[in-house]
Parts: structure tokens; C-alpha cells; sequence
């Protein structure tokens, strides 16, 4: 029975869709370049969220597959590059908020 782990990131200040867009392709692209068993799945999906007055966009990540910690170790791969990817491409550290990862 397959299991799903679950994170968010909230990017609090980036509030044009169209750059969201463009995280979320460039995420699943590098997440093709792990090589993952095929009985694993990341998916990953634009989110828009509004608390308080306060509003933005969200990356929903989602790991998929038999072992628990298989989805944790995947996970953690996939942070790593979601990380290394917005620091490359200027989406400040202090512009975005990763989650807690838990089990769905």
C-alpha cells in the first residue's frame, strides 16, 4: 500500500502566479534528475493561500511509494534541489517558509 508524504513551501513574497509557475516547472525538471525507483512518485503543484491579510503563493510537494523511509530520504533530496534552485535563481531564503514534512 503506497504511502504520501507531504511539505509545503510558502513563498511570502512572490505574488506574480507566472514566477510560481516557472519554480514549479524547473523543480520537476530537476527532480526527473534523481532517478527515482519506479515505484515512487514526487508530485508537485502551485498553491495559492491567504491568512490574516496576509496572501501569496505555495509549492505543495508530495512523495509517493511503498517505504517510509525512502519518501524521507526523496524528500530530502528534493528540498535540497528546490533549495539550490532558489538560490540560484534569486528566491531569497528569507522570502519563503519550508513546512514541516509529515505523513498524509
Amino acid at each position: 500500500m503506497s504511502k504520501i508524504g507531504c511539505r509545503e513551501i510558502y513563498f511570502i513574497e512572490t505574488k506574480q502566479s507566472n514566477q510560481i509557475d516557472f519554480l514549479v516547472d524547473k523543480i520537476k525538471e530537476a527532480i526527473k534528475e534523481l532517478s527515482l525507483p519506479s515505484e515512487y512518485d514526487v508530485r508537485i503543484y502551485k498553491n495559492v493561500y491567504a491568512c490574516c491579510g496576509v496572501g501569496g503563493n505555495s509549492i505543495i510537494v508530495e512523495v509517493v511509494g511503498p517505504e517510509e523511509e525512502t519518501i524521507k530520504s526523496i524528500d530530502l533530496k528534493a528540498m535540497s534541489k528546490i533549495l539550490e534552485f532558489c538560490e540560484k535563481e534569486g528566491y531569497n531564503t528569507g522570502h519563503h517558509v519550508l513546512e514541516q514534512y509529515e505523513f498524509l
